[in-house]
């Protein structure tokens, strides 16, 4: 969709694709018109079916670069969960916790947006509800209930995002490691990091996972079982991330665009720590 999203900006906008990279002021380049274009989502996870921008690796910086502009939205989204009924089990875990992580980023960046903080609950309970099921044993109940929580996660991130995303970029753009796999194994180590000074909303998260009464100190703890139940690896070892890796990920996770909407500061030592962690 991404790409989808990126040829119908080119039809009317003749610059170099990365000219329009919002990052340095690129979407007041987006002037013309945009082509109807509808987005038929096939699995459920990015929730780029609603989303604004197309987001690209550069192959020479290794960044993701981010082509933005309201005028990029879908004029149609058809979200069917007939179209995901035959994800592998894989794909489903993996695009699944990226739209997990997308909601609980939402929920903790650090913008006040109480909208988007009461779409990133409920889409953090549907996938609490469905994601396992959605996996092992797929119904159109689970995958529906998927499709509405990856596009209510892409809605709530417009408040932000945060720390994992900004651990997980890297290993895709310079180990092609599948976005929703990054995201998965760092979430866990993301949200240890952040936990302190915001317990309260662990709390709230804990309540949406359907954890016990002010559990948002199980919160970490439920994200390693819940790896361990779709046949996700919970360490970077696991999905071929090397100790000679760490430094180039940690100064890519430091210049990504998304750990600044984290609530917490996060700087290239806290990146390579986390790694090491994580390793």
């Amino acid at each position: 969709m991404d790409v989808a999203r990126a040829i119908a900006l080119r039809i009317n906008h003749k610059r170099d694709l990365f000219d329009y990279d919002d990052l340095i002021g690129g979407d007041k380049y987006v002037t013309e018109d945009i082509p109807h274009f509808v987005t038929i989502p096939t699995t459920a996870g990015t929730g780029s079916e609603v989303g604004r921008s197309a987001i690209i690796s550069e192959d020479s910086s290794k960044k993701k670069r981010i082509l933005f502009s309201p005028k990029l939205m879908a004029k149609i989204v058809f979200a069917d969960p007939l179209l995901t009924m035959e994800l592998p089990p894989f794909i489903t875990a993996a695009t699944g916790m990226d739209a997990l992580t997308h909601n609980m980023e939402a929920y903790l960046a650090k913008n006040y947006h109480p909208m988007c903080d009461g779409i990133a609950l409920e889409g953090i309970a549907l996938i609490a509800d469905s994601l396992e099921i959605a996996t092992h044993n797929p119904n159109v109940d689970s995958r529906a209930k998927m499709l509405l929580a990856s596009l209510m996660g892409a809605v709530a991130f417009q408040k932000g995002l945060g720390i994992v995303h900004s651990l997980a970029h890297p290993l895709s753009s310079l180990l092609d490691t599948h976005h929703g796999l990054a995201n998965a194994v760092n979430l866990p180590y993301g949200m240890q990091f952040n936990y302190e000074g915001f317990e309260n909303r662990f709390d709230k998260m804990a309540d949406a996972f359907g954890l016990r009464t002010k559990a948002g100190n199980r919160v970490v703890e439920y994200l390693f079982e819940m790896n361990d139940k779709l046949g996700m690896p919970t360490k970077l070892s696991e999905i071929d991330v090397k100790q000679e890796h760490i430094k180039e990920l940690s100064d890519l996770a430091e210049a990504d665009f998304c750990h600044p909407n984290n609530p917490k500061p996060v700087t290239r030592e806290d990146f390579k720590t986390l790694y090491q962690k994580a390793l």
